[in-house]
């Protein structure tokens, strides 16, 4: 299935390439990085062995990649990206696979195949100013890395033999689509999502829905973090304006076969750019499942060049399990940019 689908693809991007030759067509590479590193106090009253220490955390530095050919009319492009660790990786790699996808836009849309960030997830990754901080994640726990409280779990991870198709503007509205496929065994089944967003005047409100299918094989499902055999629909709804940003998701999830979970995340920042500083505060609200409590996380990020960013944040999450965790953390994160045409 998976053979027939690519030539039939290949076939559709031969058919409309002919019209598209008229323009130059034009090379561009860019090569990016960023470092990120914080230290950080941790409390995690009643987790396990009590946790209480000071802890020095690489937040998920690294190092990309991404190339395009192309004019107005239509262009390829390909992106990779790994982990490029601050401090020592277990495996004692210098790199670790993040994701790495390529496909073609045009007037006609996008689309992409490859190990990516699935249109599920990449909402609530974009709403969130703490993603890949230290704090409270979306498992009630101290994580330098992923979503924060309030966010689901399927807010992490990537997806790996992937296709999405996202419409041009349509007037404001933009439709996308998407199938994965289980690679693991001989199920030869496909997962598959759904959604659309529209966006005016600087607000935005879409949802999405993704569903996973099930099937005999163990390991991980093909969307990241909602069950095998289950489903999940997030809606959002996003604001910018002068000098400030919110946004809110609400999302119902299969987190196991057997339970669902109501995820509710609302955010909010607001940009000083007389003091270089944006001030970011936000509410997450579980009401099932080990996680489930409320948090509250909140930091001040200052701007001390156009690339580089050092900032305070505290971590809280009163979860029913009685747990009480916190984390109190100061860090900085470098970035850099390099673009040849």
């Amino acid at each position: 299935m998976k053979k027939k689908i690519l030539s039939l693809l290949c076939l559709v991007m031969v058919w409309a390439l002919p019209s598209t030759l008229k323009a130059e067509m034009k090379p561009s590479v860019t090569v990016y990085g960023n470092l990120r590193y914080s230290v950080n106090y941790v409390d995690e009253d009643g987790v396990g062995d009590d946790l209480d220490r000071w802890k020095g955390t690489d937040n998920v530095s690294r190092f990309g990649i991404k190339g395009s050919y192309g004019n107005e009319d239509i262009k390829a492009f390909v992106h990779l990206q790994v982990r490029a660790f601050a401090d020592a990786d277990a495996d004692k790699d210098a790199f670790e696979q993040r994701f790495f996808f390529g496909g073609f836009e045009s007037e006609y849309g996008k689309l992409t195949y490859g190990r990516m960030t699935n249109a599920y997830k990449f909402p609530g990754f974009a709403l969130d100013p703490f993603y890949d901080l230290s704090r409270i994640n979306a498992g009630g726990v101290f994580n330098g890395g992923g979503a924060t409280y309030g966010l689901s779990p399927a807010t992490n991870g990537f997806t790996d033999n992937s296709f999405q198709y996202f419409t041009p503007n349509l007037n404001g509205f933009k439709l996308v689509g998407g199938i994965a496929f289980e690679d693991a065994t001989d199920d030869n089944k496909l997962a598959w999502l759904a959604g659309g967003s529209y966006n005016t005047n600087g607000f935005t409100v879409g949802a999405v829905y993704a569903d996973n299918p099930d099937y005999e094989s163990g390991g991980s499902s093909i969307y990241p973090g909602i069950a095998k055999d289950g489903d999940a629909i997030r809606a959002y709804a996003t604001y910018k304006g002068d000098g400030w940003k919110a946004g809110a998701s609400y999302e119902n999830i299969d987190i196991s076969g057997y339970n669902d979970v109501n995820y509710f995340y609302l955010t909010g920042t607001a940009m000083l750019k007389k003091a270089k500083t944006d001030l970011s505060l936000s509410v997450g609200l579980v009401d099932d499942g080990a996680a489930e409590g409320l948090g509250l996380t909140g930091g001040a990020f200052y701007n001390v060049l156009d690339n580089a960013q050092i900032y305070a944040m505290a971590s809280y999450a009163d979860l029913d399990s009685d747990h009480t965790p916190y984390v109190l953390s100061v860090g900085a994160i470098y970035n850099f940019k390099f673009t040849a045409n």
